[in-house]
């Protein structure tokens, strides 16, 4: 299986855990998310729920995706008529949470499983997160969020804000973590967004580009699955084309790093969100690589499933319908 023999199951053991897993994909819709033929402001989103199924086949473990309902869900919250732009899925003390990367708001999301109606899946918000240091006035652009001892980190992009070669501000670099009391506090990771860019040969003006970071509890690391990887300095038609197959493994504070390469590279999609699959001790993730062109304003979503050392299980796959989907997750807490 090439997985690491610390942490993954031997094939036979496989028999006796989970094969199957209620899955779930939240899009975002960018500006398409207003709902055109509303008498009120109004804004959408979609929830593409599948079951992810496992199988041992010639003592080889195998993944498969079936592909369920699409329930959609709206609000009216929005910021200078734009909202519900969802970017993350992330389960914290028993919720399941998304992140809208316009508004700054964090949803707790109900009656979404599978054995739920899809037009009874609900979106409560829970608060709202501003940029940076968290004294600004615009929303954080939520791109990844995650559990990490009880507590939910957020972040976003990790990457300077820049106007010309002049860099305007990092507030995409801090990360806002919500405690168990429900408060909000604020770290500067500028400089573990640094050390993580260099370390990949992407130094200044180089850059990575983050929406897929999870903290794992069974290796105490961070796992880091970039959306960009470029050793030249930003442009806006070129990013479409610098996708990543890069895994970053990253120690709890950010003194040891290293990389591991996911399959073949396509230019065009990078990952957005990603999960460690339930009953692997943190050994196979599932993961979500998202394409935006803008010449042709096309969008599109791929799965795949590969181990913690790079070794693909399920090739990417796309998933149906044309919308850009940007968060997964489990709809149980297995």
């Amino acid at each position: 299986m090439g997985c690491l023999l610390s942490v993954c199951p031997s094939a036979w053991g496989w028999n006796h855990r989970a094969s199957s897993f209620e899955l779930g994909f939240v899009a975002d819709l960018d500006k398409a998310s207003k709902v055109a033929d509303s008498t009120t402001p109004l804004f959408q989103s979609y929830l593409q729920k599948a079951v992810l199924h496992r199988k041992l086949v010639d003592d080889k473990v195998e993944y498969t995706v079936l592909w369920k309902d699409v329930a959609p869900f709206t609000t009216s919250l929005n910021e200078a008529g734009r909202g519900f732009e969802l970017s993350e899925l992330a389960w914290c003390r028993g919720d399941l949470h998304t992140f809208d990367d316009r508004t700054g708001l964090v949803f707790r999301l109900e009656k979404f499983q599978l054995s739920d109606q899809p037009h009874d899946i609900r979106a409560v918000p829970v608060t709202i997160v501003t940029e940076g240091d968290g004294s600004t006035t615009k929303g954080k652009k939520h791109e990844w969020a995650t559990a990490k001892d009880g507590e939910l980190y957020m972040g976003s992009t990790g990457k300077e804000f820049i106007t010309g070669n002049d860099v305007d501000n990092t507030h995409n670099m801090w990360v806002s973590i919500l405690s168990k009391e429900g408060v909000l506090r604020f770290e500067d990771w500028t400089d573990n967004f640094a050390k993580v860019r260099e370390f990949v040969g992407c130094g200044y003006p180089g850059y990575l580009i983050h929406e897929a970071i999870e903290w794992s509890a069974v290796h105490r690391k961070w796992f880091i699955l970039p959306r960009r990887v470029s050793k030249d300095a930003y442009d806006e038609t070129a990013d479409e084309q610098r996708g990543s197959n890069v895994m970053i493994v990253a120690s709890e504070d950010f003194s040891r790093l290293e990389v591991r390469t996911v399959g073949p590279i396509t230019p065009e999609r990078g990952f957005s969100s990603f999960k460690f699959v339930p009953s692997t001790q943190d050994s196979v993730i599932v993961a979500l690589k998202s394409v935006e062109i803008e010449a042709t304003k096309s969008q599109s979503s791929y799965v795949t499933v590969f181990t913690v050392d790079g070794n693909v299980l399920l090739p990417e796959t796309p998933l149906p319908g044309t919308f850009k989907y940007e968060g997964v997750a489990f709809l149980r807490e297995y």
